[in-house]
Formats: structure tokens, sequence, C-alpha cells
């Protein structure tokens, strides 16, 4: 099946955007959210049958593997094309980028984005990673403090509460995370996911949290031309689960995890839900004798409410930019903190839970 073209839906008026991974749990929260904007004509690509709620009138709902052969051919031309699933192989997204789209990714695995980002080498259309949460928001909020000269090491902390059962992609994602080596970014080495835990005051008034080490794509968080080293972690509200956590790490086990990660997220959907229904941030600046400058901290509602306004909020600044940009670039390429904090605020006008909190040091 292939869907109309750019020129076919630009006469019609209205703009094209795809939705790659239309019935998770971001993606159905995004197709509620543009389902009011009719501007845009809607494809949500569904890799299993539909949702029996994905009925709105600017929607059209598709059943397609997006690992197949030939899938780039069944999207439009020039669109802009949203990847919520890591599913969607470079290749893919090469062609979209190749046929003039835009591709916008969410993703939080970095050896996966690097393949994205090498995909796109050369290719006319536009590249944006980290459009999400974390990275995303963690990542405009690094970039603000690395703005700083003084700054050569920035650490970002990331706590999602566990009030709610999170989307089986989400919750194979963090099993497989734990799993997964990395290399450290100050000595180069490989190094395993929680052997090097550090402690976060995700709010002011607060002791500060246990958070365990893990990868997350980190470009743009640092100025062309600067060094500096980003490190990130992961913390689980209520605390005690991260240390639960922390204690299979040690022991090795965390491969273990990786490989099981699809029968752990099913065995986790039996858990009681427990903590706030929250994400809270903490990015903290420290100058190169390791003494901190600066630290912005943020704390919001669901991580899929907040990475579905992350994204939209994307769209609107790249069709309302005058440039066009072409190749691989990130969220920092698109938006700033400001804007986005201003975005967030203007989309959840009754949320009492959308707070930040800065501090500097001063010179």
């Amino acid at each position: 099946m292939r869907i109309e073209s750019a020129k076919t839906r630009r006469a019609g008026g209205a703009d094209n955007l795809v939705i790659l991974g239309g019935s998770g749990d971001v993606g159905s929260r995004l197709i509620s959210l543009l389902s009011g904007h009719e501007g845009w004509k809607v494809w949500a690509i569904f890799r299993r049958r539909r949702p029996a709620d994905s009925a709105h009138p600017n929607l059209v709902a598709i059943t397609l593997d997006v690992a197949s052969h030939g899938v780039a051919h069944a999207l439009p031309e020039d669109a802009i094309v949203i990847n919520l699933t890591e599913a969607a192989p470079p290749g893919l997204v090469a062609e979209v980028l190749a046929r003039g789209g835009t591709v916008l990714d969410t993703s939080a695995t970095p050896n996966y984005v690097d393949g994205l980002v090498k995909a796109a080498d050369g290719k006319g259309g536009c590249l944006i990673t980290g459009v999400g949460t974390a990275p995303g928001l963690s990542t405009l909020m690094g970039a603000d403090l690395a703005r700083d000269a003084r700054v050569r090491t920035v650490r970002i902390g990331l706590e999602l509460g566990m009030g709610r059962h999170y989307g089986q992609a989400a919750a194979e994602w963090f099993f497989r995370t734990l799993g997964q080596p990395y290399d450290d970014p100050i000595t180069g080495r490989s190094a395993f996911p929680g052997m090097n835990p550090w402690r976060f005051k995700f709010a002011r008034n607060e002791a500060p949290r246990l958070a365990l080490d893990i990868a997350f794509p980190d470009a743009g968080i640092f100025p062309n031309g600067r060094e500096g080293c980003v490190r990130s972690y992961l913390a689980v509200d209520p605390p005690l689960v991260t240390r639960l956590f922390a204690v299979p790490q040690r022991l090795g086990l965390g491969r273990w995890m990786a490989r099981h990660s699809p029968r752990l997220t099913q065995l986790s959907q039996w858990l009681p839900n427990i903590g706030p229904t929250r994400t809270r941030i903490a990015a903290v600046a420290f100058d190169s004798d390791g003494k901190e400058i600066a630290s912005h901290l943020f704390e919001g509602g669901d991580q899929a409410d907040l990475t579905a306004i992350m994204i939209l909020l994307t769209v609107q600044a790249i069709c309302s930019g005058d440039a066009r940009q072409t190749g691989g670039t990130s969220i920092v390429d698109h938006l700033d903190l400001a804007q986005v904090l201003r975005g967030l605020r203007r989309h959840f006008p009754d949320a009492e839970t959308i707070h930040t909190n800065t501090w500097r040091r001063p010179n």
C-alpha cells in the first residue's frame, strides 16, 4: 500500500506526519494530542493490530512491519516521520531522508542512535535525535549548563516513578539497558551499568538518592569544539527499588536480565503500583576540579505524556523555522530549555507538577 505523495497532501491542505510505533505508550498519547490539529494528517503505523480507540478524523491507521523491506515506499514523501520504536532499521531512516523527509527519533540506546546518525550522512533530509524526555528534555538541561565555559563534566540523573506500569517497549529497554556495557567517558574503558553509581538531590529539600550509571545518547550537550564529559544515571522512585536493582548489578546479573528482558517485563506487570507517577531530572555541572558549578532540577508528570509533548514542540519548532537543516542534528539545534519549559507549561496549564529549580555558583 502506498500513501499519497507530499504533492498530493499539500494540495489537500494538510501536512503528513507519520508515527512509527503508534500503539505504544507514547504513540497513543501523541495520537490523542494530534487529533485536534486539523492541519496534520497523521499516519499511525502499527506493527500489529490497530487499537480500538485509534479512530480520529485526521488519522489513518496502517498495520505494517517497519523492519520489512521496502517500507519507506509505503510512506509519504517529504513527511515528518516520528520514530518511537528501535525496531525501525537505520536503512529505513536513510531511505526516508533520501526522499526529502524529516525523522524525529526518541531512542535512548546510544548504539542504535549512532547507527541512525551514520545512515543520515549525505542524505537530503533531516534527522533529529534526542526528541523526548531523556534524552531530550534532559539533553537541553545539560546543554544549558554547558554554555558556561567553566563546565567540564555534566552528570544527568533520571528518576522514574513507579506509580503505574510502563509500556512494554519502555520496560524492556529498562531491563536491557542494565545489561549493556558502555564506554566510560573519562577512562574510555568498558564499564558495566551500576558499577559507578551517583547520588542526586532530585529536590533541594530532600536527601540525595542513589542512581545507577548507564549509557544515554548525549549529542549536543557540549558545544562543538568544547571538550567535556557527560555521565548519565537512572533511578526509580521509591528509592528502595533502585537499591534492589543495584544488588544484581553488583553480582554481575545484568547480562542475565538483558537476555530475559521480555520475560521480566511480563512479570513486572504483576507487581503492584508503588510510588508516585512522576518524572524527575537532575542535571549537575562541575568544573575541572570537580566542584559543582550549577544545576537544573525538573519535576514533571508521566514520562510518556512529557515525551509526547516534547515531540509536538519539536514538530512545531521545525515547521516554524526559516532555515531548512539537513543531515544528523540533535534537539539542541532546534529548541532551547526556555522554549521547552514554556511549551510544557502551556500544554499542562493546570498541572502543579511541572517545577524547575536552578542553582548556580557565582564566578
